[in-house]
């Protein structure tokens, strides 16, 4: 084997596998991705030889050059593919609004202002003051992305945007914590005559633009695509407390935008008959929010207190 075939591999793999782990997109999975276009691109390269006669050096840039592209091709399209997806044929769940891993479920007590959390540290939606999830409480289930995830996100409910507020921000690193308050971000609040939730996407440094497919005052479909996050990171699920929800999903779950089902009302007879565009004014009694197993009962204690 050529020399320039495994010096250009290794030049090629290095940043690979660093941009791997910065962007969260696993080291294995691209360490053996990487290495199998390398054994395409030496392939080709050993193919084109006797024409091109590569040198040491030429040999070396035509290997990692090929290799490089060809992986940013592949990433590119994996990034900004959007397939088609059905929604559960149910009125009464709340779906993911993003693919990705569930990294917190947080309470927000009544009073105070929704937060996005990135480890720890507080972002004030200040955007939903006078809001009822603000008046009334929430719990915020936290999102996050990697490159490798479908980035279009959808609606986690059936029903009409109230709000879509974009704030602006500085684009820094999500993994310096105090970046998740000054990030840009939109908030899109959706909801019924019995429910309402709020949707939050925060940009990271990669990111100059939040792109919305929604506006205030459009009726949405479960499932349907609201918007996109161009190599973001994180989107948060703002769901009501004093309602009777039972949360499905925990932390370290993986979820899929427009499938996964993350809530389940237990009343549904007033959303029901919203979806069906009837007129009837149904009140549901206040509950708690309910988790649905022992391990996020620790932390629904902690929303009882």
């Amino acid at each position: 084997m050529p020399g320039y075939i495994i010096v250009g591999t290794v030049l090629a793999v290095i940043p690979a596998l660093a941009l791997a782990w910065k962007w969260q997109l696993g080291i294995v999975r691209v360490g053996v991705c990487i290495l199998a276009q390398s054994m395409v691109t030496a392939l080709v390269l050993s193919a084109v030889n006797p024409l091109a006669r590569f040198t040491a050096v030429t040999g070396t840039l035509a290997m990692w050059g090929v290799t490089v592209i060809a992986a940013v091709g592949w990433l590119l399209a994996i990034f900004f593919r959007d397939p088609e997806r059905a929604a559960p044929d149910r009125t009464d769940v709340i779906v993911s609004p993003a693919d990705g891993r569930v990294i917190y479920v947080k309470l927000v007590p009544p009073g105070e202002l929704p937060v996005a959390i990135k480890k720890g540290h507080p972002s004030l939606l200040r955007e939903l003051h006078g809001n009822a999830l603000c008046d009334n409480g929430a719990v915020a289930v936290g999102i996050s992305m990697n490159l490798a995830d479908v980035h279009v996100n959808r609606a986690p409910i059936a029903g009409r945007v109230s709000l879509v507020e974009r704030v602006h921000g500085t684009f820094g690193s999500l993994r310096r914590p105090e970046m998740a308050a000054s990030n840009e971000r939109v908030t899109t609040v959706i909801g019924t005559d019995d429910l309402q939730i709020a949707m939050v996407q925060i940009a990271s440094r990669l990111v100059r633009r939040i792109v919305m497919f929604v506006s205030e005052g459009e009726e949405l479909r479960l499932g349907q695509r609201v918007g996109a996050i161009r190599f973001g990171s994180q989107v948060d699920l703002l769901l009501p407390l004093g309602k009777d929800i039972r949360l499905t999903v925990d932390v370290g779950d993986r979820v899929v935008a427009g499938r996964t089902i993350v809530g389940v009302v237990a009343n549904t007879s007033a959303l029901t008959e919203t979806f069906a565009r009837a007129a009837a004014d149904v009140e549901t009694p206040a509950r708690q929010l309910r988790p649905s197993n022992a391990s996020t009962a620790r932390s629904g204690n902690e929303f009882m207190h």
